[in-house]
């Protein structure tokens, strides 16, 4: 009978690869931030996705067996699924602009990981087939090539889009932690359960990263995170009140997660909206050089001729 612990080694495995994929990403990459917005993007698109196929209607399970309550634990593989193993495939195929073989081969190849996943059972379908898998997987990592473009060309709305996915995944995470260390419950009623809690969550982090986006679209100053610090302490003292959350958090605490939070929300605005990076200013100088000296050569060449 094989060893329950034994689960979590092909996630291992996978995270160690996956990890090495996204870390020469940036390794090849002269615009870190613009991989790592595009990275943050990639894995909002997932969570919106997961939100619908996995917390509504349940469409599979992860066994991981990494975390002690089965739900927490089925949440824990999804979330390693689709914000590391799936959106790290995608941003090292964007950056080294692999083309569309490049993604038939990586809809082929995470095909097969859920095929050994099924077999060793440390995952599991209730109707999601792995054909669907095959033919999703090429379009989102299309997707991702598409996005890198136009973050590339500076598109207001892709930029505003960016943004709200980057707050959006953080909130997610953060209260992904909380919830597991019993500190946080969303839910109705008198009893919150897990399956109430995994299905607010997100909109709650989708509410929170809108109103986040929507102070910082402007500028990141004093004025926009106090904006955002007044809104969101009051709308969690409203949910509170309604008794659509229950929390253990001491108010010193919750305040200091809130201002980090906040603080690291106005910092994905100075990423994601900041203009060229050093390197890349130093290229476009020396672009427009070379167009300078390669137009005077070419009226010296006519002259003479």
């Amino acid at each position: 009978m094989k060893n329950p612990k034994q689960n979590k080694i092909p996630f291992i495995i996978l995270l160690v690869f996956h990890t090495g994929l996204l870390c020469y990403s940036f390794y090849k990459t002269k615009n870190n931030k613009r991989v790592f917005t595009l990275l943050m993007s990639n894995i909002g698109f997932a969570y919106l996705l997961e939100f619908f196929v996995l917390n509504i209607f349940n469409a599979y399970k992860y066994k991981p067996r990494m975390m002690k309550k089965k739900y927490f634990d089925n949440i824990l593989g999804a979330i390693l699924s689709q914000a590391i193993f799936v959106p790290f495939t995608a941003v090292f195929l964007t950056t080294l602009k692999i083309g569309w073989v490049g993604k038939v081969m990586g809809g082929v190849y995470f095909s097969l990981v859920e095929f050994v996943f099924l077999r060793i059972n440390v995952y599991q379908h209730n109707w999601w087939k792995t054909v669907y898998t095959l033919i999703l997987i090429p379009l989102y990592l299309k997707v991702s090539d598409i996005w890198n473009m136009f973050l590339a060309k500076k598109y207001s709305l892709i930029h505003f889009m960016s943004l709200f996915l980057t707050s959006m995944v953080t909130e997610a995470n953060i209260l992904f932690i909380f919830a597991s260390l019993r500190k946080i419950r969303f839910g109705f009623g008198r009893f919150h359960t897990l399956n109430e809690h995994f299905i607010i969550v997100p909109l709650y982090a989708i509410f929170y990263s809108l109103i986040s986006t929507l102070s910082f679209l402007k500028q990141n100053n004093w004025i926009s995170k106090l904006r955002v610090l007044v809104l969101t302490v009051s709308l969690d003292l409203l949910f509170k009140q309604v008794k659509l959350v229950k929390e253990k958090f001491h108010v010193l605490d919750y305040l200091t997660i809130r201002v980090l939070a906040i603080l690291l929300h106005g910092k994905y605005r100075d990423w994601v909206y900041g203009g060229n990076n050093e390197v890349e200013l130093k290229e476009i100088e020396l672009d427009t050089k070379k167009r300078h000296y390669g137009d005077r050569l070419s009226i010296v060449i006519k002259n003479k001729s």
